[in-house]
């Protein structure tokens, strides 16, 4: 039977096997400020590939959108019509904008040109969606159509096809993430995918291999489990460039976007309190040595 809990529970209890360490002494506040794809956000901490979020607030993911404009971050988004990614764009939202893997790749590629054109700063494709749960086979979704597996062509023929830096999220091993770097993709994101994998490897434990294999090639960004800004820096000290946030915003989402916007502050402002605590001055001199992994 298919189930989060298992796979939530193993990426709780890998985040808490570490314990941080301060280093006060020369240590200054913080700056909390992250660079993608050649532009300059307020905060690493972003909303993640949510979908539907009309059956939470009527506004949708246009609406929800604006809470990443109130934090000057970078917004995630999961697959939407067309109409509503170009909405989000029109209104002036620095976003990511997504497809499930459908077979059809010339679909895939004219989207990404189309996204392109109206300013979208990256395209993110979740090829862990590929195969169904429940039989192993390949999905055929009622709402999203006929998928197909991605190999390497199709990755490269996505890199190709526009300017659009390319992200794959789902990448739970250095090899997966080695045949996206030689592609041509940009960035990755490690997730499980909301556990669709009982007893899935916490994403945030894999980041190490995969960095070790691709080094600073990739852009690799954790999603999945980060609930706090302890969580957060964890993540990064343990080499991610960025961290995602998806189900916890569903419920400040019912009173809108400002709530949502007070969320991911607050998780910025818990990160750099770590940093500062820890003499991590900013996201390019995090101290390595801030992470202890507990052995008792």
């Amino acid at each position: 039977m298919q189930t989060y809990a298992i796979s939530d529970q193993l990426t709780r209890k890998y985040l808490d096997s570490f314990m941080i360490r301060p280093e006060y002494i020369g240590s200054a506040a913080a700056d909390t400020s992250a660079e993608y794809f050649g532009e300059v956000y307020q905060s690493p901490v972003m909303i993640s590939t949510l979908s539907g979020m009309e059956r939470v607030h009527e506004g949708g993911n246009v609406l929800l959108a604006q809470a990443a404009d109130l934090t000057g971050t970078l917004d995630w988004n999961g697959v939407l019509p067309v109409e509503q990614g170009l909405a989000i764009l029109k209104q002036g939202t620095r976003a990511v904008l997504s497809s499930k893997p459908i077979a059809d790749m010339d679909a895939v590629c004219d989207m990404i040109r189309t996204y392109e054109q109206a300013g979208a700063k990256a395209f993110v494709m979740d090829v862990d969606f590929i195969f169904d749960p429940a039989t192993g086979c390949v999905r055929n979704h009622p709402s999203f159509g006929q998928m197909a597996t991605k190999g390497e062509a199709e990755l490269k023929r996505m890199s190709e096809c526009s300017s659009l830096p390319i992200i794959i999220k789902g990448v739970l091993s250095a090899h997966d993430a080695v045949i996206c770097r030689d592609a041509g993709v940009k960035a990755i994101v490690v997730s499980h995918h909301m556990g669709m994998i009982d007893s899935a490897v916490p994403p945030v434990s894999v980041i190490g291999e995969i960095r070790e294999a691709v080094g600073n090639d990739l852009v690799i960004f954790a999603d999945c489990g980060i609930r706090s800004g302890s969580d957060a820096f964890k993540a990064l000290v343990l080499g991610a460039d960025g961290v995602l946030i998806g189900r916890p915003l569903m419920e400040p989402f019912k009173d809108g976007p400002e709530k949502v916007a007070e969320y991911l502050n607050r998780i910025t402002n818990e990160l750099r309190f770590c940093m500062s605590i820890t003499g991590s001055p900013d996201l390019k001199h995090l101290n390595r040595r801030a992470l202890v992994r507990k052995d008792f």
